[in-house]
């Protein structure tokens, strides 16, 4: 029944567009809403799904939205429609809709338009190489609709002084919200009125925070990000309804591997468990691999108030002191999470693996398994070792986990042979106290535990994506393009002046390349600053209903099929999956599922951007805060970057980011030579460079702007 309505639904809205687009051709001019709809025929009261859609048309770039509430062909216009990216400098790029070329708009050609705006360009200058300078004639959708920030008050007047330094206004505030608030307090406003080039955005109260604090910066970030905290009544109600145990009827039709020894291994303090594995070493050499991943797609139905509430949130999101989860704790950590001595509901993936890594033969099936044991990746990696206690404590899983760390091994092994890029950058982990204060920070370190789970669901994320490629059905991938060919160029002109043997590249870039030249650093000084800038040039991972491969992972088939708990792009792919095995799709529903999936994936990545961008937001806010405890110590730095203005530094062990002003290296005067990515002094020839070590002692913090600055103690060799 839902797949007629998809379809049914797809066929209505194709005739509306095709109308819209045959409309604006004939008259060959922007048109009204309501001309349009009389062209088409529609009555006055039947024109919501008009406006609906030129809205969406609007937004995904096919259309313009013009003064006087017009709406044009961009072509026509010679207007490109994008997305804004505002840098902290006050200019942007625009990001164009329909793929291409960014297009650089300095900020006096802003129009009022803010950061994550979609607007509509106008070209006014082309340079060499295809780079093009635009200025900003219509904001066709606003992105930001609320603003967190500190209010000040000057002269009775008072505004509010945004969190984000991309924005590059202050909001004011009116005399009555004046009144509500005092100097100094973060407030949350909601924009009543957007900025012109004659005037600032103005905007309304809707929550004041407060003093700042420890706890409360990171109040402060969720707000920013506009991160929901609260599930809505009626998705707690609908959770509350879903049973707390499996039910026998729950288990019909199931595979049932509640004997098997299977288990999970996570971080410890993870509470939601997305899969667990088990392992078995076949007469033929072979080993079988069991991949058992939650299977929130039984308890969580379309269209119900819990999956409308996963796909708004698209993510779990994560920070030092808490999670904001996309399903509520209920499902999260209760029925869907894999917990040890319960039975519970799994999606596997059954995967038969030869000696040389290669997947010979798989199974996808439901299930229900009945985990034998919850481990970390300390204790796991401890077993592995052969630790007395660890051992003593498990004695059931240490066959298994040897096995498994066997087959690990080999899986790498086929993964880096193809080219598979494994970038050695440790994530910093922020130790906080009870009052939300940093009190250290520490590299994770990557165990062989760890890389067995990552080894372990890429192969099945791999073998899914290939099962949904070749059934030719509709799906969802994870896919990752080449890099971009000018942001390479540059990579590897700097990779060639640390000396490193670099190969000319004429076409595509095979990861190959890039792999050698991570085995040409390791161990070097300049290794993890080589690992972040060769990052810097990829592309950002997506989802996409289209395969294109992911270039990271040298894989030609690539999905999200691993943590359904925690992510939507899995959840939806469960769904897709079974349709495809119980034969659910029909021939001409699938241009609308194509439709609909290009829908959620721009949908989710964009959720997931977001997410990444307030967990990286928290790490660097609380390495501040740790570093302003330590003004006038000194610490081993690496330089991470020149420019004329002076060095950019990151500390060594507690990776915190700072900037080396000119002014300060007083034993000479000294010049930035861009193309060898270096300092030079004029008297003594002292050269800094990308990738030195140094020596430099903090000297102030700005917690505000984000800012740490040091001074040169001295070079290391």
């Amino acid at each position: 029944m839902e797949l007629d309505n998809v379809e049914r639904e797809f066929k209505k809205e194709k005739e509306l567009e095709r109308g819209i687009f045959e409309a604006l051709e004939r008259f060959n001019k922007p048109l009204r809403a309501r001309e349009i709809a009389k062209y088409l025929k529609i009555p006055p009261e039947e024109r919501e799904a008009l406006r609906a859609k030129l809205k969406e048309l609007a937004k995904g770039g096919k259309l313009v939205k013009l003064r006087g509430s017009k709406f044009a062909l961009p072509e026509k216009l010679g207007l490109v429609v994008g997305k804004l990216c505002v840098y902290r400098e006050g200019y942007g790029f625009v990001d164009p809709l329909e793929g291409g070329k960014g297009v650089f708009v300095p900020g006096r050609s802003m129009a009022g338009a803010m950061n994550g705006d979609i607007v509509a360009v106008e070209i006014v200058k082309e340079g060499r190489e295809g780079r093009r300078e635009g200025k900003i004639v219509s904001v066709i959708e606003r992105a930001v609709k609320k603003v967190v920030g500190r209010v000040e008050k000057s002269k009775g007047h008072c505004f509010v002084v945004p969190e984000d330094k991309r924005i590059r206004y202050d909001i004011i505030l009116t005399h009555a919200d004046c009144k509500k608030v005092e100097d100094g307090d973060y407030v949350v406003v909601e924009i009543v009125s957007y900025p012109s080039e004659t005037r600032g955005p103005v905007g309304k109260v809707i929550e004041n925070l407060g003093k700042s604090g420890p706890k409360f910066d990171i109040e402060l970030i969720i707000r920013k990000y506009d991160l929901p905290t609260e599930f809505p009544p009626e998705v707690l109600e609908e959770a509350e309804k879903i049973p707390d145990e499996v039910r026998p009827e729950d288990i019909e039709g199931r595979v049932d591997l509640r004997d098997q020894l299977c288990f999970t291994i996570d971080g410890e303090n993870a509470r939601d468990f997305d899969d667990a594995v088990a392992i078995e070493e076949l007469p033929n050499g072979h080993y079988k691999l069991y991949v058992h991943i939650a299977d929130v797609s039984y308890y969580v139905k379309p269209g119900s108030a819990l999956d409308k509430e996963a796909y708004r949130r698209g993510t779990s999101v994560y920070f030092p002191d808490r999670c904001i989860p996309m399903l509520p704790e209920r499902l999260s950590n209760g029925i869907c999470s894999l917990n040890p001595n319960v039975d519970r509901l799994t999606f596997t993936c059954e995967m038969e693996i030869n000696k040389k890594g290669i997947v010979v033969d798989y199974k996808i099936y439901e299930s229900v398994i009945h985990s034998k044991a919850r481990l970390t990746y300390t204790i796991a990696q401890k077993i592995i070792d052969g630790d007395e206690e660890a051992v003593e404590k498990f004695p059931h899983v240490v066959d298994s986990l040897k096995k498994m760390y066997q087959l690990a091994q080999i899986l790498y092994k086929k993964r880096y042979k193809r080219g598979s890029l494994d970038f050695d950058l440790p994530e910093p982990v922020v130790v906080l106290n009870a009052e939300g204060e940093p009190i250290d920070i520490y590299k994770a370190e990557r165990l062989w535990s760890h890389r067995i789970i990552e080894e372990f669901m890429i192969a099945a994320n791999e073998t899914v994506a290939e099962f949904m490629f070749w059934t030719d059905y509709p799906s969802v991938y994870r896919v990752h393009e080449s890099p971009d060919r000018d942001k390479l160029q540059e990579f590897l002109n700097f990779v060639r002046s640390l000396g490193l043997r670099v190969p000319s590249v004429k076409n595509d870039i095979q990861p190959k390349i890039l792999q050698r030249i991570l085995e040409q650093v390791e161990g070097r000084p300049e290794e993890k600053l080589v690992n972040y800038l060769m990052l810097r040039t990829m592309a950002r991972a997506k989802y996409s209903p289209d395969n294109i491969g992911h270039f990271g992972l040298a894989s030609t088939y690539y999905t999200h099929f691993t943590s359904p708990i925690r992510r939507y792009a899995d959840l939806t792919l469960h769904r897709l999956v079974k349709m495809a095995q119980k034969g659910l799709f029909k021939p001409d529903s699938i241009p609308a599922w194509e439709e609909k999936l290009e829908v959620i994936c721009k949908h989710i990545t964009e959720r997931s951007v977001l997410a990444d961008e307030a967990e990286r937001d928290v790490i660097e806010l609380k390495k501040l805060q740790f570093a302003s405890n330590h003004v006038g110590e000194v610490f081993e730095a690496v330089i991470t970057g020149v420019s004329e203005q002076g060095l950019y530094v990151e500390t060594i062990e507690q990776v915190i980011p700072g900037f080396v002003h000119v002014s300060s290296l007083k034993n000479d005067y000294y010049i930035c030579v861009p193309k060898q990515y270096c300092l030079v002094g004029e008297k003594t020839g002292t050269v800094f460079r990308i990738g030195d070590r140094v020596l430099v002692k903090l000297l102030s913090v700005d917690i505000e702007n984000r800012k740490a600055e040091f001074e040169i103690v001295r070079k290391l060799k």
